[in-house]
This record gives structure tokens, C-alpha cells and sequence, in this order.
């Protein structure tokens, strides 16, 4: 078989050599870099042998580039895989494999993937407001409500208004009249909202404590 002339890939077959490769006839060829190089009858025929190396590396000279919210700083090798340290958006640095950015499989250094979870827990209503789930404060009423209003229950026959912040519930009245319970809550509503809790809730303390 004389297939001196044929192009694989980037290679050209120049001439046959006396050689063999692993069993196979070995052919000299010039790739389209200007390199020349001995392969096999068959990795040309299998397509395993396409240039003299430097398509790989082409492959992955990718310093500079962006891939999603990374920039290509510099190549890395660690063992047998080739990697690249990139700085993402936020400003993290992080080693990320080539194939894994050519993929589209890695476009952050996480933060992206944190900014879809919390989107979409934004969006659903269960993300957290200065630790503070937002259905405690929107107007969201509990399916076992015992009184229809957010934030107020009943125990022991008493209206008590209460209020999830930072991972704590806090009792904010006790009272016979439904309506300065529910009062009560609203206050405690716009204090989360505004940022004002930790003050209102000291202030209401001082009120109990003075018997107001």
C-alpha cells in the first residue's frame, strides 16, 4: 500500500521508511507546521496520529481566553492532566482542567452556581433575609394557621405573636385582643425589613420590663 502523497490531517506523507512502529510500517510525513515526523501505517489509517503535536497544543493555548466568568491566566500540569489557572469574575483563583473549560463544564470558580441557587430560592420565596426566611415577614400564612394571620397563634386561649429571626423565634406579646397581636407582628415585620430588628426588639424588652 503506497499512500505517499495522502494528507492526514494536518500531516502529508512524504516517503516510506524501513522502520516499523509497533508491528506496523512506519512513514515519514511533514506536518503542516513545517515539523517532520515518523508514524504508523496504522495511526494514520485510525486517525490516532494527526499532526506532529502542535494541533494539541494549539488545542490548548488558551492562555487569555474567557470561558463564562473565568480568564485563562497561565498553564498548569498536575500529574497527567493538563490544567489552567483562572481568575473568575469575582476575583477567585482557580485550577480547572482544559477539557472541563472547552466544555462549557466549568465557567466559575463556584460563585455563578451560587448565584443560580440563591436566584432561585429568591424566586420561590425561600431564601434567607439577614438569616431570615422571608415567608415569616411576606404575609405567607402556615396551612395549620389556628388564626389566619401570619405570625399569630393561639396557646392557652391567648393570642401570642411571634417571629423567626436569625435562626430564632422570638415571643413578641401575649394578649387577649387578636388585634394588637397581629399589630404587634407588623412591627416586627418592618423592623426585619428595615434592618431595625435588633433595636426594636431591645426597645419592646424595655417596654415588658417597665410594664408597659
Amino acid at each position: 500500500m503506497n499512500i505517499v502523497g495522502k494528507r492526514f490531517g494536518k500531516l502529508t506523507v512524504i516517503s516510506q521508511t524501513e522502520e516499523y512502529i509497533h508491528g506496523s510500517v512506519a512513514w515519514l510525513c511533514k506536518c503542516d507546521c513545517g515539523n517532520y515526523i515518523k508514524v504508523s501505517t496504522r495511526d494514520l489509517n485510525r486517525g490516532a496520529v494527526k499532526s506532529c503535536g502542535c494541533l494539541k497544543k494549539e488545542r490548548y493555548d488558551i492562555v487569555g481566553q474567557r470561558f463564562g466568568k473565568l480568564t485563562v491566566i497561565k498553564k498548569e500540569t498536575l500529574g497527567s492532566h493538563c490544567k489552567f489557572l483562572c481568575q473568575c469574575d469575582c476575583g477567585s483563583l482557580i485550577s480547572v482542567r482544559g477539557d472541563s473549560l472547552k466544555s462549557g463544564k466549568t465557567v466559575s470558580c463556584g460563585c455563578a452556581k451560587k448565584s443560580d441557587v440563591k436566584a432561585k430560592q429568591l424566586e420561590s420565596g425561600r431564601a434567607l433575609v439577614d438569616h431570615t426566611s422571608p415567608v415569616f415577614f411576606k404575609g405567607t400564612v402556615s396551612k395549620n394557621s389556628r388564626t389566619g394571620i401570619n405570625g399569630v397563634t393561639i396557646v392557652k386561649g391567648k393570642y401570642v405573636a411571634y417571629i423567626g429571626y436569625k435562626n430564632k423565634t422570638y415571643r413578641l406579646i401575649t394578649t387577649d385582643d387578636i388585634k394588637i397581636a397581629q399589630d404587634v407582628r407588623k412591627e416586627a415585620d418592618e423592623a426585619v425589613k428595615n434592618g431595625e430588628f435588633e433595636q426594636w426588639i431591645d426597645e419592646l424588652k424595655k417596654e415588658r420590663k417597665n410594664g408597659k
